[in-house]
């Protein structure tokens, strides 16, 4: 799908449950999103007394009545492989992780549909559902576009007396929307062996490689030249950053708001300059204490954040003009309870009705929905030894949600399968008309 002109003013609040407004954010507009939801933890985040996030607050225990069951129908229409995945997964453990899952799903499909062809989602979560959400992830992005499981790693508390390593350590899982993302290698300021002595001998190609040249190694440097390496300048700029972050929590110090689940200035905006550029509209759909707004300011992007808690826009007020420099503020930030309206360019998407065989069944055939229907077909086959299932047709229709109903009740069907001549049913779905 090509990109989309956003509908979403940058510099805004959207106050209220998330999925609305989601929901109403033209497809393929956003360039980045960085979702800090609630961990599924099973308890109450509140803020202390006296700071300044004082009365913000949130449950993080999910139920029965947070979910809604034409979601798992349309999961079932649209996406079989998360349909799949969240029917297994209801009968393992408590009841309220299979609730999360469902709640974060259809959000996590809304993110992936407003997301560019350039775009990339990073989602932070930690030990308690990261293994299930990683799952979810490739079951909407697919598994080809995981990029990364960043470990942020920092200092907290750490105790002898258990039975089990120090978990001091969250995730973000890093997922791109195609092979296009944008993405800026990012650099650690930190000395290594090479740029403390300045030069390394590469005696395989006769060069020297010179990261710097210093009174202290300019001799050495000289010997090598005369011996006939030839010289080969190099500005380093450090060590690529790798996926595993030592940044210290916000603690007590300056950026500290009290708000019980703030991440650090330094954390989103590695983040935001990785896979984004200036004048990029950037999203945060549990903006929270709005840290990745201020970051987001900080380096010239485009934002827009959603949080469920009226407190969320007033520590926008507060920190936009406490935490970003004069030279870069620019200007007041709005809030809206409305959620955005899609417009009439974007065009509303389209998936593949399938109609698959095996010789096992005969005279019946499977008749569903799928983004990719050579998919499909392989996860039939790797259910089968015999590998029988075969595509026998396909057809991309933005009418797939109700042509998919119209074909199983046209015909005999059974469950997935349908009973009828195969060309019969190819003309049924070629001639439908809603």
């Amino acid at each position: 799908m090509p990109d989309i002109k956003p509908n979403i003013k940058s510099r805004t609040v959207y106050l209220g449950d998330n999925l609305p407004f989601l929901r109403g954010i033209n497809s393929a507009c956003v360039d980045l999103i960085y979702a800090d939801p609630p961990f599924n933890k099973k308890k109450q985040f509140t803020a202390p007394i006296g700071s300044q996030a004082e009365g913000a607050s949130f449950l993080d225990l999910f139920a029965k009545e947070d979910i809604k069951d034409e979601w798992l129908e349309e999961f079932r229409q649209e996406n079989y492989e998360l349909h799949s995945f969240l029917s297994g997964i209801k009968s393992i453990g408590n009841s309220y992780n299979y609730c999360y899952l469902v709640y974060m799903a259809v959000r996590l499909v809304e993110c992936h549909r407003i997301l560019k062809e350039t775009g990339s989602l990073y989602l932070h979560c930690d030990h308690t559902m990261s293994h299930y959400l990683k799952l979810l992830l490739d079951c909407i992005f697919g598994e080809k576009q995981f990029r990364n499981e960043i470990v942020w790693e920092y200092d907290k508390f750490l105790s002898s007396r258990k039975k089990f390593f120090n978990k001091n350590n969250d995730m973000i899982l890093f997922y791109a929307k195609t092979r296009k993302n944008v993405f800026n290698t990012q650099f650690e300021d930190r000395q290594t062996t090479h740029s403390k002595r300045g030069y390394v001998p590469q005696s395989f190609c006769n060069e020297i490689v010179i990261y710097e040249e210093t009174d202290r190694n300019r001799d050495k440097i000289k010997k090598y030249l005369d011996m006939g390496y030839k010289p080969k300048y190099v500005d380093f700029k450090g060590v690529p950053i790798a996926q595993v972050w030592e940044i210290p929590t916000v603690g007590r110090g300056k950026e500290a708001t009290g708000y019980p689940t703030q991440k650090p200035l330094k954390l989103i905006e590695r983040i935001i300059a990785a896979s984004s550029n200036p004048g990029d509209l950037v999203l945060d759909p549990f903006c929270g204490c709005a840290t990745s707004c201020i970051a987001a300011e900080r380096l010239e992007r485009n934002w827009v954040g959603i949080d469920v808690a009226k407190e969320a826009w007033n520590q926008i007020e507060k920190r936009l003009k406490k935490e970003v420099p004069a030279d870069i503020f620019r200007g007041d930030a709005s809030f809206s309870t409305t959620p955005p309206k899609r417009g009439k360019e974007d065009t509303r998407p389209q998936k593949y009705v399938y109609v698959i065989s095996n010789p096992t069944y005969k005279g019946m055939y499977k008749v569903g929905v799928a983004n990719n229907a050579q998919a499909r077909l392989n996860q039939f086959q790797t259910a089968d030894p015999k590998r029988g299932y075969k595509l026998e047709f396909k057809l991309r229709t933005p009418e797939y949600k109700t042509l998919e109903p119209h074909i199983h009740q046209k015909f005999d069907s059974d469950y997935e399968w349908v009973r009828g001549e195969l060309d019969a049913i190819i003309k049924a779905i070629k001639s439908y008309r809603p």
